[in-house]
């Protein structure tokens, strides 16, 4: 039994994308923004996953049977070859009636074999009425995926730069433990306020981030402070640290902190870049334990 997931093509956060798409088990690439997966797909789940579910048949068109009086949607997405739907839907042997967005079955057509799909009813990733947010704040799709990259529901994820805790909200919201600090008492009221108005839990505690001493979570998450000159010696006394604060970690940077990980003795598996409209995040991803995923 094979599973089909699909994700947004469109963004500029492309090399994200597929990165989230991969960590959570999205499978082999079959067409643009369409992946070919042994695991049910995660409806809500993907902060870019647009559809997906259980494949009920796969093939050339003229293979593909469909239940007697079957109408089905016809999937407009980059691995869709040109054509209307209803020139797609002529050419599989029942010749189902198209039917709009949101019923049961769904082609696909890309070059090549072509998919019948059982979708998952559910939404795509919806981003939460935050009471407190600020200009440096993360968009809740883009910490929706960083934190997909490194957790999973039940991890312990700690944030020692939490700001408004967007990433601990997004943590939290797929069923994992957080707790975070910041340096500022306001940011700590913030990212509590946050927590509270989804009705999620967290430990939200004043620190400083470059001199933590704690037990190691499973997983560290932190957009790093926005300093213009901030470079990786700044963050040396962290950096050395990370080993002892988690097992596994994603860092966003509005600079390129590689050097300084890699001298430090954590060279990243993963550095992708996500542009702004003014700068370009730097996402770093490292640790151990990922075969566990």
């Amino acid at each position: 039994m094979s599973h089909l997931w699909r994700v947004d093509w469109q963004p500029r956060w492309r090399g994200l994308v597929e990165a989230e798409a991969q960590a959570l088990g999205a499978g082999r690439l079959v067409a643009p923004g369409l992946y070919e997966s042994e695991r049910p797909y995660l409806a809500g789940r993907l902060a870019f996953g647009v559809g997906g579910g259980q494949v009920a048949a796969q093939g050339p068109p003229e293979t593909l049977e469909t239940p007697k009086g079957a109408s089905v949607h016809v999937v407009k997405a980059p691995c869709k070859q040109s054509g209307s739907p209803l020139e797609f839907l002529a050419r599989l042997p029942q010749r189902p009636a198209y039917a709009p967005r949101g019923c049961e079955l769904e082609l696909y057509c890309p070059e090549g074999d072509w998919y019948l799909v059982r979708t998952t009813p559910a939404p795509a990733f919806l981003a939460p009425a935050l009471p407190r947010r600020t200009s440096t704040s993360l968009p809740s799709q883009l910490a929706r995926a960083l934190v997909n990259l490194v957790a999973r529901p039940g991890d312990r994820v700690f944030d020692p730069v939490c700001g408004t805790g967007v990433l601990l909200v997004e943590a939290a919201r797929i069923g994992c433990e957080v707790s975070g600090s910041d340096q500022s008492w306001k940011a700590v009221r913030w990212a509590r306020e946050n927590l509270a108005a989804l009705g999620l839990e967290g430990a939200i505690a004043r620190a400083n981030a470059l001199t933590l001493e704690s037990e190691p979570c499973d997983v560290l998450v932190g957009d790093l402070p926005y300093g213009l000159r901030l470079e990786s010696a700044d963050l040396t006394p962290f950096v050395d640290r990370l080993p002892s604060l988690a097992h596994r970690w994603a860092l966003v940077a509005n600079t390129d902190l590689s050097v300084g990980l890699t001298a430090a003795g954590h060279p990243p598996r993963l550095h992708l870049e996500v542009p702004k409209a003014t700068f370009v995040r730097h996402v770093f991803v490292g640790g151990e334990g990922f075969s566990a995923l």
